[in-house]
């Protein structure tokens, strides 16, 4: 065993090495040195020095298409469509890098649009589909929350993309038709795209690794097709300047994104459905959402300063979609809120009811305790009281007769009869002792006279006289408490010394009595042979009943009792009662 847990503790220590990191990890450091190293070749150099750089590009590329592939077959997601569709996406991404650098560097044509650009277009579908059954997946039902804030990001970025890419494509004066659809598909696809990351980004299900891997690079590609339209438009691309390298590294970094994001084991979580029926409003949502809205009237801002045209009509129905979104929304969270009050309302009311029905038993409890309480202690004052005045007086005028008797006899009748009188004497007073400690057992009188603490001194008096266990008190004898509350405690008390004469074996007790004014505490100790608390059931299984009988007693009264034992520790019993009023001392009588 020890062997054992040496080796789990050193597996769950780190590990150190670079072969040794996450198979993702490994991809995204090994593809990111690739994609520094094309970055760092210079262009416009001879062919064969050219050969390095294109492969270094492209071998990226074909990484993801890869990474996809063996992600999906090492962790086998529930739902295998979105991830199939990504495969046939990035394939298709990929045929396109190859087209475009084969036509651009070794065959140095320029032209736009090129077969490329088809094939780039053409991976978008496949990049929509995907998303959108990813979305659709993780959440249960129809989630309108997620499908209106979707919607007012896509409006709104998607009415930026409008005034500065497509309205500009497609007025392209001079410029060919072909050239000017393939300049405004573009964004129209990124738009597409936009929405349906907007969808799964603000929907719910489980946020993992994977799941910001894959937002992360949605969010790449689309900035980075948005400066290569934008570039294009303007006709300042160029695959060697700054801004050209740029984009590259945008690209590049879309691929290593979504190549780790299928080699992470989280990946199988991203088709996962969550179980919660909506999506939540939280603070850094609301205000991307914020922002999201106010961009078309800060597009119209920035336009009329610029002294732009603007197509009026359309921005007029952009703002009027966001603003009854952004209503429709709104008055979705004020039902939220008025149903959640409700709720709340409705739980306040059984609350409430249960309060008031849980007072109503406590109060119960009290009477029913009151009145049992009472019941017996005046029975045992009666049986007492009969105990005193019939057997008791009666046995006391036959000792008085035999004692008389004896007195007669004894200057004529023989010494036999003189013994048999004198037997029966002692006969005769032991049994009136024993029905007088029957009667202070039943019901002391010194627990009415005089209160708890003179009662608990007189019982451990006779206790010690009777077993030889030395006890000691430590209380204010002349404090008095509510007679439920005394009785409840002196009873206790005689229980414990019950148990502590016939099992403990004990040499000493001690006995702790506090009074406060709104609580009594008491613990009867013994340094005994002790036992197991645990064994307390089982004793009561066999007819034990001394321990149950003080704990039910104590908490009928609404007290608290616990039980402190160990074997060869010895036993505490300590219990605390609520009082309800102080009554004031009492002198002796």
């Amino acid at each position: 065993m020890p062997n054992a847990v040496a080796a789990g503790a050193h597996e769950s220590l780190p590990r150190s090495g670079p072969w040794q990191l996450p198979a993702w990890l490994r991809y995204v450091a090994i593809g990111g040195v690739a994609a520094l190293l094309y970055l760092g070749i210079p262009g416009g150099v001879p062919l064969p020095a050219l050969v390095p750089r294109l492969l270094l590009y492209q071998g990226v590329s074909a990484s993801a298409v890869v990474a996809l592939v063996i992600g999906v077959r090492r962790h086998r997601p529930s739902n295998l469509m979105p991830w199939y569709l990504l495969i046939a996406g990035q394939a298709v991404y990929l045929l396109a890098d190859l087209t475009f650098y084969g036509l651009h560097d070794l065959l140095h044509q320029e032209q736009f649009p090129s077969l490329a650009d088809a094939l780039y277009l053409g991976h978008y579908p496949f990049v929509v589909l995907a998303v959108l059954q990813l979305a659709r997946s993780r959440s249960r039902g129809n989630d309108r929350e997620g499908l209106i804030d979707a919607s007012i990001i896509a409006i709104g970025v998607g009415v930026l993309s409008l005034i500065f890419l497509i309205e500009p494509a497609v007025a392209a004066n001079g410029q060919p038709t072909l050239m000017r659809a393939a300049a405004a598909a573009y964004p129209i696809m990124d738009m597409l795209v936009l929405a349906v990351a907007a969808r799964l980004v603000v929907g719910v299900g489980l946020r993992r690794p994977a799941f910001y891997l894959l937002a992360s690079s949605l969010a790449v590609v689309l900035a980075t097709d948005a400066g290569y339209i934008y570039l294009q438009l303007n006709g300042s691309y160029q695959t060697d300047t700054l801004t050209g390298r740029l984009l590259d590294a945008g690209w590049l970094i879309f691929y290593l994104l979504l190549g780790a994001a299928a080699l992470h084991p989280s990946m199988r979580t991203l088709s996962e459905r969550d179980l919660r029926a909506r999506s939540r409003l939280a603070r850094g949502r609301l205000a991307f959402l914020v922002s999201a809205a106010v961009l078309t009237p800060a597009a119209i801002i920035v336009q009329s300063f610029r002294g732009e045209q603007q197509d009026t009509a359309v921005l007029a129905v952009a703002c009027s979609v966001l603003f009854l979104l952004v209503i429709y929304r709104m008055s979705g969270l004020i039902r939220q809120v008025e149903t959640g009050a409700a709720e709340l309302r409705e739980r306040g009311v059984a609350l409430q009811s249960a309060l008031s029905n849980l007072e109503k038993v406590e109060s119960e409890r009290k009477h029913l305790l009151d009145r049992t309480m009472r019941g017996v202690e005046e029975e045992r004052t009666r049986i007492a009281a009969e105990l005193h005045d019939g057997p008791i007086q009666r046995l006391t005028a036959v000792g008085y007769q035999l004692e008389e008797a004896s007195m007669t006899l004894s200057a004529t009748d023989p010494e036999y009869v003189n013994q048999l009188l004198s037997n029966a004497q002692r006969q005769l007073y032991a049994e009136i002792s024993e029905l007088r400690g029957l009667m202070a057992t039943l019901r002391p009188p010194v627990l009415d006279e005089l209160g708890l603490g003179l009662a608990l001194a007189d019982h451990l008096d006779t206790f010690e006289r009777r077993t030889g266990i030395m006890c000691f008190l430590d209380s204010d004898r002349e404090t008095r408490l509510e007679p439920e509350i005394e009785t409840v405690l002196y009873r206790v008390a005689q229980e414990a010394l019950i148990n502590v004469a016939k099992h403990s074996r004990a040499y000493h007790v001690w006995v702790y009595l506090r009074t406060d004014d709104d609580r009594a505490d008491m613990q009867i100790r013994d340094d005994g042979i002790g036992f197991d608390p645990t064994a307390v059931n089982g004793l009561t299984g066999r007819g034990h009943f001394g321990l149950a009988g003080m704990r039910e007693r104590v908490e009928m009264a609404g007290g608290r009792y616990r039980l402190l034992s160990s074997p060869g520790g010895g036993t505490a019993i300590r219990v605390r009662l609520p009082r309800r009023r102080m009554l004031p001392p009492s002198r002796p009588r």
